[in-house]
């Protein structure tokens, strides 16, 4: 059977006709192949149907060893099922369960049984690492490297263009005829130039080799990885997606200087399904009040922070591989190696991406847990990574965790919905976790403040009783009583150990007119409670040996009982009511019967 990569451009056959066992089974296995690579499941590329292939020959040669072997798909039981499973090492059995219930989940022919042996139950939770971004030093170490890459290639192409620009107009220079004219038979013919015996002309060798005059013209496979990183760091798209974007793209702004500069260009994400799969991707430029803001906007900095510059360069770098290499995807290189390939290819993997790493110093990126169906097309490096293990300070280069750190920078969707963005990338963030704790934070802390705003008891110093004493009705008005409420509060009369009650037939849990029952302890938190300096000791008291108890007590026990008391009163006593010397001052002056009320207080002994 030959599967058919939906883009066309690879095929290869799986053939079950060598697979151990009857001729009705192997036709059956072909049809369950065919069903769960067919154009309307999420498999698109050669590697998830090979490793489906793989699934079914190991299956089927289980089958053929046992004593009872199948001859039909209706004989496979339950029996078989299980033993094949416990077949299996620890560390495939769950791939292969979670491959095997995906291939026959609705393939016919199969006891009812026996599928729901294979397609019922729960499967055991994958462990995995959460995809952690980088830190602001981390990205910058690899971006650094990435970079340098693309200024070496960007400078060497364009040196060798302009080189052979002049020797195409008669114009260069001496000792420049030999290569420009080997650069010209390399453009128009996609090969170097060749002696009578097809060997390469060994004066290639003045200019690096075969290799060096290649890469002239043309990224290499390293240089177009670095590139991939780039794009995935600016855009926040999958590697996968990136790594398979088409050099055609639509130019709204028609190229026109002042206009908003886009390009649009259809991408893939396989994973969406296939109704969804295909979409079109706004690549940006930087718009004209940010590059104010850069350093150097005029220059080379812009282009490592536009995404539309970084994708022209691109195409520009890589115009050669495209024309040679039959191809239509904006990320081409030149092969050095594995010429039975082609000289010319398109397209970037996630393991080119682990050599340009290892070339550049950075650890190997730790191995993944098992891959998902349909996921290894879209990106291969965007797995669930494990921790990050650095050596010599430097980071593993993984362009899952170089898209998560682009989300969590902005905050924003995709290729995917907000929903998404928010419960599975930022998430499982610990920056934006600690970050969205501190707003939580911040909110309650203004709410509490607030609160106690609202229900803080008026504080009334000892300036205001001279003045109560020279001109009641003011004092009253200021107090929010009336005159000879004011005169019974100021000679201690409506004292209620903490403070003065305005009312005490307007409690906050007693009908109008009732005399109030709430504790003492209480006092603080009534609209009319009224705080004089006379309060003080007892307030310094209370507030100490609240603090001790602390100490001694649960601490639900003591929040429950005493937690409320204990922070107004710390409120109360602290600016901009009194000062430390205040608060001191009260605590020397505390009188023998103020701590005995004080005691019967905490005691509960004046609560009804």
């Amino acid at each position: 059977m030959r599967y058919i990569e939906e883009k066309g451009r690879r095929s290869r056959v799986f053939d079950f006709s060598g697979v151990p066992v009857s001729g009705v089974l192997q036709r059956w296995l072909a049809e369950v192949f065919a069903t769960a690579t067919g154009p309307r499941r999420g498999v698109k590329s050669i590697a998830t149907a090979g490793s489906y292939y793989t699934m079914l020959v190991r299956f089927a040669t289980f089958l053929s060893k046992r004593s009872d072997a199948p001859q039909r798909p209706e004989d496979i039981s339950t029996a078989h099922v299980a033993a094949f499973k416990l077949s299996l090492s620890p560390g495939s059995r769950l791939p292969s369960a979670w491959r095997l219930r995906t291939l026959m989940r609705d393939v016919p022919r199969l006891p009812a049984a026996t599928r729901a042996a294979i397609v019922h139950g729960r499967l055991p939770e994958r462990e995995t690492d959460a995809v952690l971004a980088y830190s602001e030093d981390e990205r910058q170490q690899i971006l650094t490297a990435v970079r340098h890459d693309v200024r070496l290639a960007r400078d060497r192409i364009r040196t060798s263009r302009a080189l052979l620009d002049r020797y195409r107009r008669g114009e260069a220079k001496d000792g420049e005829e030999r290569l420009g004219w080997a650069l010209d038979v390399i453009d128009r013919t996609g090969d170097v130039p060749r002696d009578g015996g097809g060997s390469p002309v060994t004066w290639a060798r003045r200019y690096g080799g075969v290799r060096a005059m290649l890469a002239r013209l043309c990224l290499t496979r390293l240089e177009a990885a670095a590139f991939s990183l780039l794009l995935v760091d600016m855009t926040g798209e999958n590697f996968g997606t990136v790594a398979t974007w088409p050099a055609a793209h639509f130019r709204p702004d028609g190229g026109v200087a002042g206009a908003p500069a886009l390009a649009v260009l259809e991408a893939a994400k396989p994973r969406r399904g296939p109704d969804r799969e295909y979409m079109a991707t706004p690549v940006e430029d930087l718009p004209d009040s940010l590059a104010s803001l850069v350093e150097g906007a005029e220059s080379e900095a812009r282009l490592f922070r536009s995404p539309l510059r970084a994708y022209l360069l691109l195409l520009e770098l890589t115009d050669l591989s495209r024309r040679h290499g039959d191809h239509g995807l904006a990320l081409g290189y030149v092969r050095t190696t594995m010429l039975h390939h082609g000289r010319w290819a398109g397209g970037i993997a996630s393991h080119h991406t682990s050599d340009w790493a290892v070339g550049h110093g950075f650890p190997l990126l730790p191995r993944r847990g098992w891959p998902t169906a349909g996921a290894q097309e879209v990106s291969g490096a965007d797995n669930d990574p494990g921790p990050d293990d650095q050596a010599g300070g430097l980071p593993s280069v993984d362009a899952g965790r170089l898209r998560q750190t682009a989300l969590e920078r902005t905050r924003h969707p995709v290729a995917h919905s907000r929903q998404t963005l928010n419960d599975r990338y930022l998430r499982r963030s610990p920056a934006v976790q600690r970050e969205g704790r501190e707003i939580v934070r911040t909110a309650l802390e203004e709410q509490v403040a607030k609160a106690r705003d609202r229900q803080q008891t008026p504080v009334f110093s000892a300036m205001f009783v001279a003045m109560a004493e020279v001109d009641p009705q003011q004092a009253a008005a200021e107090m929010g009583v009336d005159v000879e409420v004011l005169k019974r509060i100021l000679v201690g009369q409506e004292d209620t150990v903490l403070a003065s009650c305005a009312d005490h037939h307007d409690g906050p849990d007693t009908p109008p007119g009732e005399p109030c029952t709430a504790s003492f302890l209480a006092c603080l938190g009534c609209r009319n409670a009224r705080a004089l300096p006379h309060h003080l000791p007892v307030q310094v008291y209370v507030r100490d040996r609240l603090a001790q108890l602390r100490t001694h007590l649960d601490p639900d026990e003591w929040d429950l009982r005493y937690g409320d008391a204990f922070a107004q009163l710390t409120h109360l006593l602290g600016p901009p009511h009194y000062t430390a010397t205040d608060v001191q001052q009260a605590r020397e002056r505390l009188a023998r019967s103020e701590r005995h009320l004080a005691d019967d207080l905490l005691k509960g002994r004046w609560d009804l």
